[in-house]
């Protein structure tokens, strides 16, 4: 019931098609950054922070509120992402700060998989393939606990691949069958499962399509296939304890 729109902002008319459905979206900012990236401290204490020089940082603020500017009116919009792990995270605290007074309507999740810092509302761990979170750790008790990112199985499919002549891959090898790779996804869910049940709040599968040399998509590129039935994901989702 929840899909993270990342590295990219669509036109209106995908985000009009969410309002209609009640489909829920994260809205990720642009990612930038390149040399300039932080060191990836993900959920390390003593985080690292990226330093940009003034005028590139007034750009991307300038991105950022006309990001939000023009799609807050969107009621399946419940949460803004600053940053994408540590891809152009710099002055996290100000960002995150500024995003959640500039839009109290919603959710702040102010570096997905990023570097953690006591600012917003969520804190985001990245795990490939099976979803992990470090509960333990007693900096994040005040925050919504997610797996931004997980799975990522691959699975090939040809004549339906981008490109069937560069590298094809998925998180981890790929499988040798078909009835594998539905069972690495169904491991995945119950991992997931069991982490809901730990105070774990949501976590997003990698990734609705295949893309550019990436084939975890749950449909291919093309978008003629896809890989698991609804019928049957929606079985494995409530096996697993995911649905409400």
């Amino acid at each position: 019931n929840m899909i993270r729109k990342h590295i990219k902002v669509e036109p209106r008319r995908y985000y009009a098609a969410c309002d209609r459905i009640g489909m829920l979206v994260w809205q990720d900012q642009i990612s930038g950054g390149n040399e300039a990236n932080p060191p990836w401290t993900r959920m390390r204490a003593n985080p690292s922070d990226g330093d940009w020089p003034e005028d590139a940082h007034q750009q991307y603020m300038a991105e950022l509120k006309g990001m939000i500017d023009s799609l807050r009116n969107h009621p399946s919009i419940v949460v803004w992402v600053p940053f994408n792990e540590a891809w152009g995270q710099h002055r996290t605290m100000e960002v995150g700060q500024w995003t959640s007074d500039y839009d109290p309507s919603r959710l702040v999740n102010v570096a997905s998989g990023g570097n953690f810092w006591p600012v917003g509302d969520v804190a985001d761990h990245h795990e490939y393939p099976a979803p992990k979170f470090p509960l333990e750790d007693k900096r994040f008790a005040d925050f919504i606990k997610v797996v931004g990112e997980f799975g990522g199985h691959g699975y090939r499919i040809n004549d339906h691949l981008w490109n069937p002549e560069m590298r094809n891959w998925g998180y981890g090898d790929l499988p040798k069958t078909y009835e594998e790779y539905v069972g690495r996804y169904v491991s995945t869910a119950n991992d997931l499962g069991e982490l809901r049940k730990k105070g774990v709040a949501g976590g997003l599968y990698t990734q609705t399509t295949d893309v550019e040399g990436e084939i975890n998509g749950l449909m291919t590129y093309d978008r003629a296939k896809q890989k698991i039935e609804p019928k049957q994901l929606h079985e494995i989702h409530r096996a697993a304890g995911l649905l409400q």
